[in-house]
């Protein structure tokens, strides 16, 4: 597997969401150095693990968790 381990990018993702720091999926797939349909998979899989609503915001151009009061 290239790029970072399963885990790594995982944790990485949520720091990214929690800090709003994702930018677009296109520039997230960089982050975690996969590619860009795999960042909706990645997503999709995070919603389910953690049981939380991740939604986008064109606002912010980050993903954020829908369901966290800030």
């Amino acid at each position: 597997m290239t790029g970072m381990k399963f885990y790594e990018r995982y944790k990485l993702l949520i720091e990214l969401i929690e800090k709003r720091k994702t930018g677009s999926p296109k520039e997230l797939a960089l982050k975690l150095g996969i590619k860009e349909r795999m960042v909706y998979n990645v997503i999709d899989d995070l919603r389910l693990t953690l049981e939380v609503g991740i939604g986008f915001s064109t606002e912010e151009n980050s993903y954020i968790f829908s369901d966290k009061s800030d």
